[in-house]
C-alpha cells in the first residue's frame, strides 16, 4: 500500500485529499505545515510520495521540495497551489517536482498523476 505525505495549510484541502486517497487504498499522513513535514521526513518514516502546497508559512513548498530532493532523492513530489504561475511551475519542475497543479484541481487528474508518479518511481 503506497504511503503518501500530504502537506497543506488549508484544513479543508487536507481532509478532502486524505479522504480521496484513503478510499483508493493509500495510507495517508497529513501535515498542516512544512515544519511538521520536515520532522516526519527526517524520522525513519518512509513515504512513497509527497503532495505539497507551494505557499505556506513558515516553510514554503519549494523549500520543502529542495529538502526532499536532498534527503529522499527518489521520492516523487507533486506541488499544488491556488496561486498558479507559469514561472513558479517551471521552477518547481526544474527543482525536480514530478508535477505542478493548480487548485482547485480535478480529483481524477490528481489520482492519475499520483499513479504515474508512483509507477515512475518504481521503475527507477
Amino acid at each position: 500500500m503506497p504511503r503518501l505525505l500530504i502537506v497543506d495549510d488549508e484544513a479543508d484541502v487536507l481532509r478532502m485529499l486524505s479522504a480521496l486517497f484513503s478510499v483508493k487504498g493509500y495510507e495517508v499522513v497529513v501535515c498542516e505545515n512544512g515544519n511538521e513535514a520536515i520532522d516526519l521526513l527526517r524520522e525513519k518514516d518512509r513515504f512513497d510520495l509527497l503532495i505539497s502546497d507551494v505557499r505556506m508559512i513558515p516553510v514554503n513548498g519549494l523549500w520543502l521540495l529542495s529538502l526532499v530532493r536532498e534527503e529522499c532523492p527518489t521520492m516523487p513530489v507533486i506541488m499544488v497551489t491556488a496561486y498558479y504561475s507559469k514561472e513558479m511551475a517551471v521552477e518547481a519542475l526544474r527543482m525536480g517536482a514530478f508535477s505542478y497543479m493548480a487548485k482547485p484541481f480535478d480529483t481524477q487528474k490528481l489520482l492519475d498523476t499520483v499513479e504515474k508518479a508512483l509507477e515512475s518511481a518504481r521503475k527507477s
